[in-house]
């Protein structure tokens, strides 16, 4: 579609000397949602397209559950409960499309803080007002920057119930991406009403750390507030790695940790916006983690308390706050490209990891191993427990490379996205390396499907070998059960042979000597030659039972000859 076309899509679409409607603005959802007097939750009301539609969808459900009622109070009374850790940044300033004048450095914020900072009015004054001539904190947020690290229950509720119902129907679909590990890349406009714009961005990814095996990375948050489940899943690795035969227990363990970084721009025109930054941090070490409190001690101020540097806590402290970007657009690009390189570099650290971790496995198998630590490869148990591990490692690599694919998939309809097509300068630069790392990550793609390619064909393998130590099992037993039967076959003959003979004789002679046949007697002689004369008797009669098919077979003989021969005299005497 050509640049006319897509100027009618963008730059046509808004007016710069349009009227916003500032009390629609300044009016939060909180106070929407009661005079709706609907019986939906707030959260519930604000994931609906409508008050009146009473729809329990499953999004609806994530974020509802996530975000329970009870939090709003807890923010409005400023409970103990509340965690006071520092989570948030809030940047506003006014925005003629060329300047912007600051409302005031306001530091890191607990969510209650946040929300009692959203909670004041956006809008002071119209656009045609001076805004040099009112205090900071009368300035109109024009531009507003919402930062937000790990976001919690609490940090939610201060979003939803203060935002404007503009912002609030742009927020909805990013929030249930974001509880929903989900991946998204697009831009959207109002079909009716005020015009408004969407830029979002969701971009999924696994962090692999490694972490002291008594503090593994833990998220505290959980999908619902009376469930176990964590929002994000971690999983120990450690199965990957063959077990040493060393007695010292390991120190570490490898993790795979779930984590999104998502995006959104919203706004009524290219110069009254909102962006939105929400980060998972969870899985990072305190000295290394991403944070509010980090970013807020990189600012630099002067003796008369100027602020004379602030990181962009969106660019991970890249570009100067205090020189913002006032398009949204070029902006959006900015982010995405900062952020896309941040994840671009966790996939490549988890491919390279993972691999290391499975070829060594792959290259250790106990069948191809001859050295003396490993086990003998005729070993089932080694045999069975290495396809185990080949199954295992394969359901676990496949999410991981369903999720770097899609990425790359919605990575890719940036190019013919008409939203950034009229772009240019610095715009297009940053579509181009966005571009560069899109084939980056298709490289840890390839790399990840390569090793699932090495799982199936090393599962091929061990089931050949477990295919054929089972025959082999089966053999043995049959081997063993053969000798076994022989064993008791020879047990047989003992008793019957040897000890029946024995028996018999030490009966008849004890019986009272009248009824003791003649020539024996009770005594040592005839006790003895007893048992000789049974045992030729039993012995001949097992030795009959035994060849009795040959001995069949030579009476047989014998009397078809006699037959042959009687016939034969019959015929010469006739």
């Amino acid at each position: 579609m050509g640049s006319e076309s897509n100027r009618t899509i963008w730059d046509a679409e808004f007016d710069p000397h349009q009227t916003v409607g500032w009390k629609y603005e300044n009016k939060p959802f909180l106070q929407v949602w009661k005079e709706n007097g609907s019986e939906l939750s707030l959260v519930r009301f604000f994931m609906t397209e409508s008050g009146a539609a009473n729809r329990l969808m499953p999004e609806v459900e994530l974020v509802a559950g996530f975000c329970p009622d009870e939090t709003l109070s807890e923010l409005e009374r400023g409970r103990s409960s509340l965690p006071q850790a520092n989570v948030a940044l809030l940047d506003d300033g006014t925005n003629d499309g060329t300047n912007s004048i600051s409302r005031g450095y306001l530091g890191p914020l607990t969510a209650r803080k946040l929300y009692l900072e959203l909670k004041k009015d956006r809008f002071h004054f119209e656009k045609d007002k001076s805004a040099r001539r009112l205090p900071a904190h009368q300035l109109n947020a024009d531009r507003r920057l919402l930062f937000i690290t790990d976001l919690d229950r609490w940090s939610m509720m201060a979003l939803v119930s203060t935002l404007s119902i503009h912002q609030a129907r742009a927020l909805r679909d990013s929030l249930y991406r974001y509880m929903a590990f989900r991946g998204f890349l697009g831009s959207a406009y109002s079909i009716s009403g005020p015009s408004t714009f969407q830029l979002a961005f969701d971009l999924p990814y696994y962090a692999f750390r490694v972490a002291p095996c008594h503090s593994p990375p833990h998220d505290p948050r959980r999908r619902k507030s009376s469930a176990s489940d964590a929002l994000r899943n971690i999983t120990d690795l450690s199965f990957l790695v063959r077990k040493p035969k060393s007695l010292v227990p390991p120190t570490t363990k490898a993790y795979l940790c779930e984590a999104q970084t998502t995006v959104l721009i919203s706004g009524s025109d290219p110069w009254r916006w909102v962006a939105y930054c929400f980060v998972d941090t969870y899985f990072e070490s305190e000295d290394k983690r991403e944070s509010v409190d980090a970013y807020d001690e990189e600012v630099e101020v002067d003796d008369e308390s100027h602020v004379l540097f602030r990181p962009d806590p969106f660019t991970t402290a890249e570009s100067d706050a205090n020189l913002p970007v006032l398009n949204p657009r070029e902006y959006f690009l900015i982010v995405l490209e900062s952020r896309l390189r941040q994840v671009r570099d966790e996939w490549h650290i988890l491919a390279t990891n993972m691999g290391d971790s499975i070829n060594e496995y792959v290259n250790t198998c106990p069948i191809t191993m001859t050295d003396a630590l490993s086990p003998p490869p005729d070993n089932p148990l080694a045999v069975r427990q290495s396809r185990g591990w080949a199954v295992r490692t394969k359901k676990l690599l496949r999410p991981l490379i369903q999720k770097l694919a899609a990425t790359i998939n919605q990575l890719d309809s940036l190019k013919s996205d008409e939203t950034f097509a009229t772009l240019a300068g610095r715009g297009r630069r940053f579509i181009s390396e966005i571009g560069n790392h899109t084939k980056r990550l298709r490289g840890s793609l390839e790399d990840l499907e390569n090793l699932y390619k090495a799982c199936n064909d090393y599962n091929d393998d061990i089931a050949t070998q477990l295919s054929f130590y089972l025959n082999h099992e089966g053999t043995r037993d049959a081997k063993t059960q053969a000798q076994m039967a022989s064993f008791a076959q020879n047990m047989s003959f003992l008793i019957v042979g040897l000890l029946s003979p024995i028996a018999v004789a030490a009966g008849v002679l004890s019986m009272h000597q009248q009824a003791i046949p003649a020539p024996l007697a009770p005594n040592v002689k005839s006790f003895f030659g007893l048992i000789i004369i049974l045992m030729i008797a039993v012995w001949s009669t097992i030795g009959i039972m035994v060849h009795w098919k040959r001995i069949s077979q030579c009476i047989t003989e014998f009397f078809k000859g006699l037959l042959t021969d009687d016939m034969d005299l019959e015929r010469q005497q006739e």
